[in-house]
């Protein structure tokens, strides 16, 4: 039987992951509507693709610029703050009438979209003893959830209301979940509560010289990762729609329940953090992201194969982004919040990376070819990872033989 404090954050962490969740899937919206923002805007769909990758930029942006204040304010109070900012972009952006304009409107929604980011470190300030790698684990699970349960909605939706009317839908979503979130995180302890602003962003950026080692290299893995994964998704629809299957809309974005389900499994990647470590977890994630993105290359022309591969893709790549963002936080306890801000950075960047390759990949040589650059970024973030495991290992020789040698 659990304990009553740990039955209690069962219930607050399900609150926040589902915040998270909707904040999320706002940054994701252009890419199952797509071809739908291309027909509208008069655009091709390749130029309507500068959409998707503008909202990453944002996303990563406003991490940069946003999330280091939530070490000397309140999370409660600036998730409250940004709830309403993201519900003002997206109205602001379903009437702007040209790719320039939404673009720059959806610039906007991921400058001020970095809710989740604010809930991690404050989950993992709040969670009981032993809990921090699952707390990460769900909560990166719920982001996934997110991502892909917005692309099944929107997709659906878009063909209904129109992409317009979408957007307006999930700045209601925004809204609705705001009461909740507030409720259940309470005060959090801040690691910096007279800090100014100036200052917050150069010791954010100082942490990068840090001596633990374990920000830049699993920041730098994560980019190449998370590269990986939205190279494929984000050429995903467009691939259902107008490749051999031509699907509907509404169909590709039920694809996205692909995604969903591994979002539902990334929790458990939780329990293989907690047991073996992280960096051990991670090199065993990337592996299996490496091989997932080989036979996506192979297997797009088979559906059924496809869809099994993208499920192993997805999942590997978000079980991988826990492990790193656990390995994260907790080598830098003093600064969670600063250590998380750069670590998701560079994941968005690497998110922006590759929104960008991707079409570029599938213009040129289709799914295959998306699938072999999407293999070449995921071995980039094994090599990083091996020599980061090789460093680590000489290192506790080192600290082992150290103290003997002194004697």
């Amino acid at each position: 039987m659990r304990a009553p404090e740990e039955q209690g954050w069962t219930g607050r962490l399900a609150v926040m992951s589902v915040a998270a969740a909707v904040a999320v899937s706002v940054i994701y919206l252009p890419q199952p509507m797509l071809v739908d923002l291309a027909r509208s805007l008069g655009a091709s769909t390749a130029g309507a693709g500068i959409i998707a990758t503008a909202v990453q930029i944002g996303y990563a942006c406003g991490i940069f610029l946003l999330v280091p204040v939530s070490e000397r304010v309140q999370p409660r109070r600036q998730i409250t703050a940004q709830s309403f900012a993201i519900a003002a972009a997206l109205l602001l952006t379903a009437v702007l009438p040209s790719v320039a304009a939404v673009a720059t409107g959806f610039l906007a929604v991921g400058l001020v979209a970095n809710i989740p980011q604010l809930i991690i470190p404050a989950a993992g300030k709040l969670a009981p003893a032993g809990k921090s790698g699952s707390t990460t684990a769900a909560l990166a699970g719920a982001l996934l959830c997110g991502i892909f349960g917005g692309r099944v909605v929107s997709g659906l939706l878009v063909e209904v209301i129109g992409w317009r009317w979408v957007l307006v839908v999930f700045a209601a979503l925004v809204l609705a979940v705001l009461p909740a979130v507030r409720a259940v995180l309470g005060e959090v302890e801040l690691s910096a509560p007279g800090a100014s602003y100036g200052r917050l962003l150069v010791s954010t950026l100082r942490l990068l010289r840090g001596r633990n080692g374990a920000l830049l290299p699993s920041s730098a893995m994560q980019f190449f990762g998370f590269a990986t994964f939205n190279s494929l998704w984000t050429v995903a629809a467009l691939y259902l729609i107008t490749g051999p299957t031509r699907w509907s809309a509404s169909q590709a974005g039920l694809f996205g329940l692909v995604g969903l389900a591994a979002g539902i499994l990334t929790p458990f990647a939780g329990r293989v953090v907690d047991r073996i470590g992280s960096l051990r977890a991670v090199g065993a994630f990337g592996s299996l992201l490496v091989l997932a993105s080989l036979a996506t290359a192979a297997d797009s022309s088979v559906i059924w194969l496809f869809g099994v591969t993208a499920f192993l893709l997805t999942w590997s790549s978000q079980s991988m982004q826990a492990a790193n963002q656990n390995r994260v936080l907790t080598t830098n306890p003093g600064a969670a919040g600063q250590a998380n801000t750069l670590f998701m950075v560079a994941v968005f960047l690497g998110g922006s990376f590759g929104s960008f390759v991707g079409p570029l990949a599938y213009e040129t040589g289709g799914m295959p070819a998306v699938g072999g650059q999407a293999a070449v970024l995921s071995a980039v973030a094994l090599v990083i990872w091996a020599v980061t495991a090789r460093r680590a290992r000489s290192a506790a020789a080192a600290a082992v033989t150290e103290p003997a040698i002194t004697r």
